[in-house]
């Protein structure tokens, strides 16, 4: 009996697919490696223009680096400088101000010292007045004591003005204080200008006495105060008019006095060389 024929339809060829896929996989191995061969290429080595490119890159790198180093440090030796020169200025100032107080210290100091003389000189001004009127009440009380001893009348003569001893370097100037009047004494042989006791701190010629006395620092107001209440009295209104003068003039004029016991014209004889003729 004949072998039956096997069905043509039911069987498959392999080869065509296989061989396709052989060629698929030499196509990627081929790719594969032409990949890396070409990455191998770029790995080891570049071209001289991209070598060069890279070289100053670097360089300009290096200086860059080196320049920013330098812009700080310079940065940093400005705000040194900035900061000196603002202690420098600081301390130029408080030079300055202690100079200004060593200055003004200075002033104050001597003007201390010239106070200080001015003060001691009026002072032993004042001493020496109050001794030179100690002596006069002490001299008054003999006189009196030896009137009334021989029981005899006040004199009534003039009043002569001696010389204390009070220093040959002061310039006498004699104003009478009486009960009513002030009198400005400047000559031995003409009267003396009489003011009225109201109107001193008006007068011309007061001022102007106060004014030459005030123009010299050996110069001296002398009040020879006449005995009475009265006059006494007015010697206050004279020593304010004196005081007022000084404070709106700035002067230091101290006033000495001299007590008239007697009622006789003053006798300014021993005082010649200071007075008109």
């Amino acid at each position: 009996m004949a072998k039956r024929k096997k069905d043509s339809g039911t069987s498959v060829n392999l080869f065509p697919f296989l061989s396709i896929l052989v060629c698929i996989i030499g196509c990627l191995t081929l790719i594969i490696v032409v990949l890396n061969l070409m990455s191998m290429s770029k790995a080891e080595g570049r071209e001289p223009k991209e070598v060069e490119r890279a070289r100053e890159y670097v360089e300009m790198k290096k200086k860059q680096d080196e320049d920013q180093k330098k812009y700080d440090d310079l940065r940093q030796l400005i705000e040194n400088l900035i900061q000196q020169n603002k202690d420098t200025l600081t301390q130029m100032q408080k030079l300055e101000l202690l100079k200004n107080m060593l200055e003004n210290q200075e002033e104050i100091d001597a003007s201390r010292e010239e106070l200080i003389a001015k003060f001691n000189l009026l002072q032993n001004t004042n001493k020496k007045l109050d001794e030179d009127h100690n002596q006069m009440v002490v001299q008054i009380e003999e006189m009196k004591k030896e009137i009334a001893k021989r029981k005899l009348p006040p004199d009534p003569s003039r009043m002569r003005v001696i010389p204390s001893g009070s220093g040959t370097n002061i310039e006498p100037y004699f104003v009478e204080i009486a009960d009513k009047t002030v009198l400005i004494h400047q000559s031995l042989t003409e009267p003396p200008v009489e003011i009225p006791s109201a109107s001193v701190n008006q007068d011309e010629n007061f001022v102007k006495l106060l004014d030459a006395i005030a123009a010299k620092p050996y110069r001296r107001l002398i009040f020879l105060v006449r005995g009475n209440p009265e006059a006494v009295a007015n010697l206050g209104r004279a020593n304010a008019v004196v005081g007022a003068y000084n404070q709106t003039r700035g002067s230091e004029i101290i006033a000495g006095r001299l007590p008239l016991p007697g009622d006789g014209k003053v006798d300014l004889s021993m005082f010649a060389q200071y007075l008109k003729p």
